[in-house]
């Protein structure tokens, strides 16, 4: 299972940012293929916030337009919604020990706790 951290999906859909045609190469790549994608509603919530932000995006999408985006990832049968489980707090308290530094710190622990519950590799 692949877990795509909110960066990816944003560069992905942000035709402005320098990271843009590689995102997008990986992510056309990932709903269209066979490897099982798990979406954190982290990742979700965090990417419509943004890429709906006209402070981080120009021209943002609205708000609905990025839901039905998300929607229409979580149509492909082998792109699915994760939630923690029962061990999710037990990684996540792990991965706050670990010096990961930046303001991400937080939400890179969750959507690593994630990965590691899910047996999964971030991308």
């Amino acid at each position: 299972m692949i877990v795509p951290d909110v960066n990816l999906l944003i560069y992905a859909h942000n035709e402005h940012a320098p990271e843009h045609d590689a995102a997008l190469v990986w992510w056309t790549g990932l709903p269209t293929g066979t490897e099982v994608v798990g979406l954190p509603w982290a990742v979700s919530t965090g990417f419509v916030r943004i890429i709906s932000n006209p402070s981080a995006v120009r021209p943002p999408m609205t708000s609905l337009a990025a839901v039905d985006r998300v929607q229409s990832w979580l149509e492909y049968d082998h792109v699915t919604a994760i939630q923690p489980g029962a061990t999710h707090l037990e990684y996540f308290r792990r991965n706050l020990t670990v010096p990961l530094g930046g303001p991400n710190r937080v939400s890179d622990a969750h959507i690593a706790a994630l990965a590691m519950e899910y047996d999964a590799e971030v991308h």
